[in-house]
């Protein structure tokens, strides 16, 4: 079996053809050329008609981040701490000052989104296949395959953006791996260096570790092959420079990933949970909440045949709750694919192979726990992420270079050097059975579906009984006609759903005729292989555009700014008009009931100080205040105590609130704006503490009606220094002199030593406190509120956002930049010096 540390089997000599006469400079352009015309086309609406593709991410994203662009706007640096969502939280809006290659990129990605980018993916797989098989057209083929998997239209509709650019630079990660693996050196851990960089520094770290995955499945097959051929001194090289490659990727994108590392053992993400360990650090989340969005094993067909589970949206029928659109990449590639790794016998082909087997167990999730309970148990960071199912898009890379290389092979000629050299060609009948394989399972699928599919979601039947009972409120459960009815409306929905996969069936099974009867053409010699390539291309990608395009619909594009498409309303006018009159920002901070779980949404985050919010990644200690103090998604009212420790002036809600004023009703919508006038401000002085360690306890105190915040503190350590009760003649005043997101400034009067109390969230890893100038300990308050100690006297309290991560992960990222970058440069230019002498590559200069 052959190497991937061996070049590829030089190309047979083929017939004077109008693309073989073509230079391979044209014929790189004209391949190019096709991918970026082909990306205009499909998302001409953004190019050239200004539209912008609106996805509810993104429009999360614009929401969450309003308060750092407005300070950017004015005072032109980027705030790291947002206090608009969830009481305030880090690294809502990361901006990177590090320059490398991806600020190339990005100089246009704002005009030209998302082609920009799909370009440089597309262009990534192109270059990648072609170094394997130096076959122009196989690149092109595995280019527009993964660029044109449905997930990528997806994702880009939804605005999964940075999930998209981190797939936008895995083949480069992908093609400096398999470099290196044949060019044992230190440019080669340089290129491994700067490519993974660039993917780290998309600011999606799921995608990066899942590409890792892929690598290192790969990886162990040439382990393997290294041992069994006596090669190991040659991969453990290669795997040293990678390492060190690794390594200096890392440093590289040190900004921003030693901050979010450090932010990640504070997050839900990775903190430990508050009642075993304080909420101070930790591993991941939980089974259950990683494993939801596992995908069906039965879905793995929609590879396939895409509309096998209904496609996406209200039409979905599979296991999971929902989904936006299956993962598919067509018949064709399929064939070709499984061609590859029956017939080209190399490592490469075979590490593919198990990279693909086992990235697609992973999205298995907790439907193939036999392989991922272990995994999420004891393999470093695997329980860091949640939705498996994305473990699917770098099943979808593998499949797309397998597929490549698979028309490699079908377009070869190595064993038959005329036409009638012999009386068969020994590469037609591998090229019919891989076709005929995938078509004889997609029509058995065709002329039995019942066989295979039931073509109910889980529990459809009980949520039709329910909904027609709440129809009918007065018709008994047990009434005959309720069950006909639920079985009238499963029938129809049934019959509809198999109407599209058989549709769907019929159009695969098309595509592999096509594909399969050009290739044939091409090994009879009446197609030349330009032709033929060309011809299944073609095929694979109006096969893929039409898929494409039920996701990617004149729906998904808009006239409007993302900024735009967030509603305002009457009551957060009236809101907002309330926060002016207070003196902006750091006045009070706004509860909104009015859209129903208020931790599922991020519009008010828009318009004002948000106690929730919504984003996948919030501090630990402020969810456990959510479900454990707040209790904002029971069944009965939000915690009064809770409401007026946060800061929380006013309530937008359909209905009043005890311990609430009505300050705005709506005619129209009827919606109130409730006021709190028990509310804490944002700092405020106590006279007294209380000492409770244990959090649960600490919970129940603070929801507890007995307990009064503005006289008594909860600490889970005691004070080293007394705090002096107050009375009706004491001195304890608090003047707000100064908010901006990064930096609060107090006036603080005392007459006798007390704690102060900020409501704001407690986070050690960025936020210091400065008395009058000099530091002092922030001591965690109530359980997620900061507090200082402050002696008598008249003070300057200061607050500044000031995480020593950010400035040396800065430092590190500027000089292992200048490293790599400068190394690169000078091994490429001495190269290139040696060649232009007219010396011997320098590995073979001795």
């Amino acid at each position: 079996m052959a190497s991937s540390a061996q070049t590829p089997t030089p190309r047979t000599a083929q017939a004077d053809t109008f693309w073989t006469r073509l230079s391979p400079t044209t014929r790189h352009a004209g391949c190019l050329g096709i991918v970026l015309v082909v990306a205009l086309a499909f998302y001409a609406p953004a190019v050239f008609e200004g539209k912008n593709i609106q996805g509810t991410d993104s429009i999360t994203f614009r929401a969450n981040a309003q308060v750092t662009v407005e300070h950017h706007q004015e005072t032109g640096e980027w705030a790291r701490w947002a206090p608009n969502v969830f009481g305030g939280m880090p690294y809502i809006n990361e901006q990177i000052s590090v320059l490398q290659l991806d600020d190339v990129v990005n100089l246009v990605r704002g005009a030209a989104w998302p082609v920009s980018l799909l370009f440089v993916l597309m262009a990534g797989v192109y270059l990648l296949v072609f170094y394997l098989t130096r076959n122009h057209l196989s690149g092109l083929l595995s280019g527009l395959a993964f660029g044109f998997t449905t997930y990528i239209p997806i994702i880009i509709g939804v605005g999964h953006g940075t999930k998209f650019v981190a797939l936008a630079y895995a083949p480069y990660v992908v093609l400096a791996f398999v470099y290196t693996l044949r060019n044992p050196s230190l440019l080669g851990g340089l290129l491994f260096a700067g490519a993974l960089a660039l993917q780290l520094r998309a600011n999606h770290p799921q995608i990066v570790f899942y590409t890792g995955m892929l690598l290192l499945l790969w990886w162990i097959v040439e382990a393997i092959g290294a041992w069994r051929e006596e090669r190991v001194p040659e991969l453990a090289t290669s795997t040293g420079w990678l390492a060190l490659g690794t390594v200096l990727s890392l440093a590289m994108a040190a900004e921003p990933y030693l901050a979010r590392y450090q932010y990640k053992q504070y997050s839900v993400r990775g903190a430990a949970a508050a009642v075993s360990g304080g909420g101070d650090g930790g591993g991941g989340m939980g089974w259950t909440a990683a494993m939801r969005w596992s995908h069906g094993p039965g879905e793995l067909f929609t590879f396939v045949v895409a509309d096998a589970f209904g496609g996406g949206g209200q039409t979905y029928w599979g296991p999971k709750t929902f989904t936006e659109g299956p993962h598919y990449m067509g018949g064709v590639v399929m064939a070709l694919a499984g061609l590859a790794v029956w017939r080209v016998r190399t490592w490469l082909v075979w590490g593919l192979g198990l990279s693909v087997l086992g990235t697609a167990l992973f999205a298995l999730g907790k439907y193939a726990a036999w392989v991922n309970g272990p995994m999420f148990q004891y393999f470093p960071f695997f329980d860091a992420f949640r939705g498996p199912e994305m473990w699917l898009s770098v099943t979808a890379l593998a499949l797309a270079i397998l597929a490549g290389i698979g028309l490699d092979y079908a377009l070869r000629r190595g064993e038959r050097q005329g036409r009638r050299a012999q009386s068969t060609d020994p590469r037609q009948r591998p090229l019919l059975i891989a076709f005929g394989a995938v078509f004889g399972i997609v029509a058995l699928v065709w002329l039995a579906p019942n066989t295979f599919f039931d073509f109910e979601k889980p529990n459809e039947q009980q949520r039709i009984r329910q909904a027609l009972l709440r129809q009918n409120p007065n018709v008994s459960p047990q009434n005959p006609r309720v069950q006909k009815a639920v079985q009238q409306q499963m029938q129809k929905l049934k019959t509809q759903r198999r109407s599209a996969l058989t549709t769907d069936t019929q159009r695969t099974m098309l595509f592999l005729v096509l594909a399969a009867g050009v290739l044939v053409l091409y090994r009879r010699e009446t197609l030349p292989a330009w032709a033929a390539g060309l011809a299944i291309v073609a095929i694979v990608g109006i096969d893929l555009w039409g898929v494409d395009s039920r996701y990617m619909g004149a729906d998904r594009y808009s006239s409007q700014e993302v900024e735009q498409s967030i509603p305002t309303y009457p009551f957060d006018q009236f809101i907002k008009k309330k926060q002016q009159a207070a003196g902006g920002l750091g006045r009070f901070r706004v509860l909104s009931l009015v859209e129903g779980d208020p931790t599922s949404r991020a519009r008010p985050s828009y318009h004002y100080e948000n106690v929730g919010g919504y984003h996948g990644a919030k501090l630990q200690r402020y969810q456990d205040y959510l479900d454990h103090i707040l209790q904002v998604t029971g069944s009965g009212p939000p915690n009064e105590n809770a409401l007026d420790l946060m800061n929380t002036r006013y309530i937008a809600a359909r209905q009043q609130l005890p311990g609430t004023e009505v300050a705005y009703r709506s005619q129209e919508s009827g919606v109130l704006v409730l006021e709190n006038q028990d509310a804490l401000p944002r700092g405020f002085l106590v006279g007294q503490t209380e000492v409770v360690a244990d959090p649960k306890k600490m919970w129940g105190q603070l929801r507890s009606s007995s307990f009064n915040p503005r006289q008594t503190a909860l600490l889970p350590a005691p004070l080293d220094q007394p705090v002096v009760p107050l009375d009706s003649n004491s001195t304890a005043e608090v003047t707000l002199e100064h908010y901006e997101p990064e930096e609060i400034r107090w006036t603080v009067e005392t007459d006798a030593p007390r704690l102060f109390v900020a409501s704001e969230v407690y986070y050690p890893a960025g936020w210091n406190a400065y008395l009058d100038g000099e530091q002092v300990p922030i001591h965690r308050t109530n359980y997620l509120l900061r507090g200082v100690h402050v002696p008598a006297g008249e003070h300057t309290l200061e607050m500044r956002f000031e995480p020593a991560a950010d400035r040396y992960g800065t430092w590190i990222a500027w000089a292992s930049t200048i490293l790599v970058y400068g190394g690169v440069l000078a091994l490429v230019g001495r190269r290139v010096r040696r060649r232009q002498n007219g010396e011997p590559p320098e590995e073979d200069a001795s």
